[in-house]
């Protein structure tokens, strides 16, 4: 008896030791392939920590931090139509990450000092955007942490005879498949929301499959509706999440629980949909709802968001019926772009699973272990159902794999566990151990050399596409900021194509390009300004009204309605033209005048 309490004392002990040493290799290595990729990405020389999307989060949070207002110092030329002078409130950006990107910037100083000496200097903008990629960065290591937790408490109770040390390892393979995804290095490498939305879904699944959402409603509602301040697409997520939540509650709280997850949903949201209400009118406004018009009827995201008018939409059955063929004409490419590599194999796994590990169906393990699977089951259907939804969001919007990222990892890492749970389900394999093993070791291989390979891929990308992106290195963005700063005066609003980086680099207020020259007195009759500066590579990377303009900007004051006063031009030193346009008087207003 001792010898035995001796021996489990021992195993016990040295499991522990693994499972600190792969708590603490896990995070070392999603540590090591985001450096990865900042390095190929060229993170903070030749790419900007900041980017179009990002930079209008990091502007909204420095306007709360600074002056304690929920508002922003860049708008689209479409925003004049319902506010014209800035600061403009927010009708892009969700609340979520401005509040978190806000309590950064209030609480960390502008240098951190030691014993008299500057250790670290956060005052510039160029300097503070780092800022930015805190809460992604920390969402990143924390999903691949969480990941592991998850897949190793959902083999220790659902297949107890499974030995530690094999568990340990299907855990370590589930989080470090999802670091070696190349998508999630690139988000966490910038100040992108997706990382985060993705932490709080993975959160909510997590307690759906281990059963802790009915027992808990109103806090699994709370959950889901922090999440929701990140991202839009949890409005319909989250009653997908709440049925969930609803079907594992005992019969007669069914409805009860749905209630109390949809408030607790509700409550943290009700402060920015009045917010909505009070500055458009409306608890849903948001402007990008037009993006689902992209493609439709020769319309383009850039001639919906640059004129300084509303957009005159189909309404009714003309738009349904258009919107389902744009998600026709989009479906089949943007399936073939999320089935690639062993993605088909983890969703055709997931499928088979829950048909076969079915509670109401039977599952062949008795009554307890049909009440035991119905948690996973659960999960594994909202998986599928969210990942749908999210397929079909971006065929109808703008069918790029970015908008099915959030389902697309956690269904990636719940197809592993589903196949390797169908691996211990098949009959055939009972009396072949030494096969069933063989297998689960090929499904963990491919899952990592999958991951690999596409890690080296999208590491090679990033160092082609940040050699040709359209926007200026840091050093370019802050040498125009400080030519501009010196001649306008800092509350002026300044036209650019560089929009939101303009804004955070310059601290000015500035206004998105308009479509073309022949709308700049649209946008000038809502909101005065005087100065135009357009950055590209060359006329063949301007827009497509600018590129006249681009390529000869000395012929801008010889085009009378363009308005040009005076033209100055010169070349950054990577390579980009600038072109500072300086405009008369409005148009409208020299007419009143006469």
């Amino acid at each position: 008896m001792g010898a035995a309490t001796t021996l489990r004392t021992v195993s016990g002990t040295r499991t522990s030791l693994a499972a600190l040493f792969l708590a603490l290799a896990l995070p070392l290595a999603g540590c090591l392939l985001w450096m990865l990729h900042a390095d190929a990405w060229g993170l903070g020389g030749r790419s900007p920590v900041l980017n179009y999307d990002s930079a209008q989060y990091a502007l909204a949070a420095r306007e709360l931090a600074v002056h304690g207002r929920l508002a922003t110092t860049f708008a689209l030329p479409l925003e004049l139509t319902r506010h014209a002078a800035p600061p403009w409130p927010l009708a892009v950006v969700q609340p979520g990450l401005v509040l978190a990107e806000a309590a950064l910037f209030r609480l960390t100083p502008e240098a951190i000092r030691l014993g008299g000496m500057t250790l670290v200097q956060l005052s510039r903008p160029d300097q503070r955007e780092w800022l930015a990629v805190v809460l992604p960065f920390c969402s990143f290591i924390l999903i691949g942490l969480l990941l592991a937790v998850i897949a190793s408490r959902l083999l220790f109770r659902h297949a107890p005879r499974l030995p530690e040390g094999r568990r340990l390892v299907a855990a370590l393979t589930v989080g470090l498949a999802f670091y070696l995804d190349p998508e999630a290095q690139h988000f966490a490498a910038g100040g992108f929301t997706e990382l985060p939305f993705t932490l709080g879904l993975l959160l909510a699944l997590a307690a759906l499959a281990l059963g802790q959402a009915p027992r808990r409603p109103l806090l699994f509602g709370l959950l889901l509706g922090v999440t929701g301040t990140l991202r839009a697409n949890m409005l319909w997520l989250a009653p997908v999440l709440a049925l969930g939540a609803m079907l594992l509650a005992p019969r007669g709280r069914r409805l009860r629980a749905l209630a109390l997850v949809l408030l607790g949903y509700a409550l943290p949201l009700a402060p920015w949909w009045f917010y909505k209400w009070r500055e458009f009118g409306s608890p849903a406004w948001d402007l990008t709802r037009f993006v689902v018009w992209d493609g439709v009827q020769g319309r383009s995201w850039f001639s919906l968001y640059h004129l300084p008018e509303m957009p005159v939409l189909p309404a009714g059955l003309e738009a349904a019926r258009l919107l389902a063929a744009k998600a026709a004409a989009n479906l089949p490419r943007l399936l073939l772009d999320v089935f690639t590599g062993p993605r088909a194999l983890w969703l055709g796994a997931i499928v088979m699973w829950v048909v076969t590990a079915w509670p109401w169906r039977g599952s062949g393990q008795g009554e307890r272990g049909a009440s035991d699977l119905r948690p996973p089951v659960v999960a594994a259907i909202v998986v599928l159902v969210a990942f749908a939804l999210g397929v079909l969001s971006a065929a109808v919007s703008i069918p790029w794999l970015r908008f099915v990222f959030p389902a697309r990892v956690l269904l990636e890492a719940t197809g592993l566990l589903a196949l390797w749970a169908l691996l211990s389900r098949t009959a055939d394999l009972a009396t072949q151990l030494p096969l069933r093993r063989a297998l689960y070791i090929v499904a963990g291989l491919l899952a990592l050399g999958w991951g690999s390979l596409q890690t080296v891929r999208g590491n090679a990308e990033a160092r082609v596409a940040s050699a040709e992106r359209g926007v200026p290195r840091v050093l370019s963005l802050l040498q125009i900021a400080v030519l501009m700063n010196r001649e306008i005066p800092a509350d002026e609003v300044v036209m650019s194509n560089l929009g939101p980086m303009l804004a955070w680099h310059a601290r000015r207020p500035v206004l998105h390009l308009a479509l073309s020259p022949a709308d700049l007195e649209g946008c000038r009759r809502r909101l005065e300004f005087r100065h135009v500066l357009l950055v590209f590579r060359d006329p063949a990377k301007a827009w497509p009204g600018w590129q006249e303009a681009v390529a000869a900007p000395a012929e801008a004051p010889n085009r009378p309605e363009w308005n040009v006063r005076r033209v100055r031009e010169w070349r950054t030193a990577d390579g980009f033209s600038v072109i500072w346009l300086e405009l008369k008087p409005p148009l409208a207003r020299l007419a009143a005048a006469r």
